[in-house]
């Protein structure tokens, strides 16, 4: 639910962007870019060791070399690991190890400010970063029993920040389709640590650094 509202509210904003277009003759013009792209993504989080999924972007440019950039991404990985499965966890009742399945998905949305310069006529290089709004949702089964097993996940957003580089290149001068790629370090200040005795699973507690590589194409109005 909370991952439907990231979205929806970042589908408004972007929506609130295609107004009028300013004239052509105008000196300045506000210019606005709409993207999507795929992520991949690696981190030492044992629920997220490769993750993979998806995002889109609205960008515009204000102050000269500088371009504003709010996006919404989501990535997912599916383990398989030994866990531990009871029929009740509070107090803990008939507990045993066995091979569960684990879903996990990472998504929400991301503000940056990135600096661009532009060394030829259709290549375009930036790098900043920003803040995220976070949230981290999933499950755990035992293959077996089909029970949920013992996992500790935050059950409310996490802010994270993150620094990014991209180089966008447009394949003619005429057409505004555009082919971007990028490289970003991700942190996510988890803090849902088990305070039980004995502990839960608890995979989301510090912080962990994502590195991301996204590949997509943006459509300049």
């Amino acid at each position: 639910m909370r991952t439907r509202i990231l979205s929806t509210s970042f589908l408004l904003w972007a929506v609130s962007l295609l107004g009028p277009a300013p004239l052509q003759s105008q000196e300045e013009r506000l210019f606005h870019e709409l993207g999507v792209f795929g992520i991949s993504a690696t981190s030492e989080n044992v629920e997220l060791p490769t993750a993979n999924g998806y995002g889109f972007a609205a960008f515009w440019e204000f102050g000269g070399p500088f371009m504003a950039r709010l996006s919404y991404h989501r990535v997912s990985d599916d383990t398989e690991k030994e866990g531990i499965v009871c029929d009740q966890y509070s107090q803990r009742i008939n507990c045993r190890s066995e091979i569960t399945a684990n879903s996990m998905r990472l998504a929400g949305l991301r503000g940056s400010l990135l600096l661009t310069i532009s060394p030829w006529d259709r290549l375009q290089l930036s790098a900043g970063g920003g803040l995220s709004f976070n949230q981290i949702s999933g499950e755990s089964v035992g293959k077996d029993s089909g029970r949920q097993a013992d996992l500790l996940a935050p059950n409310a957003g996490v802010i994270g920040y993150g620094a990014l580089i991209t180089a966008a290149a447009a394949p003619a001068k005429t057409f505004p389709l555009r082919v971007f790629g990028g490289f970003g370090l991700h942190w996510v200040g988890f803090d849902t640590c088990s305070a039980n005795d004995p502990p839960q699973y608890d995979p989301f507690c510090g912080r962990e650094s994502f590195q991301e590589v996204e590949f997509g194409l943006s459509y300049a109005f």
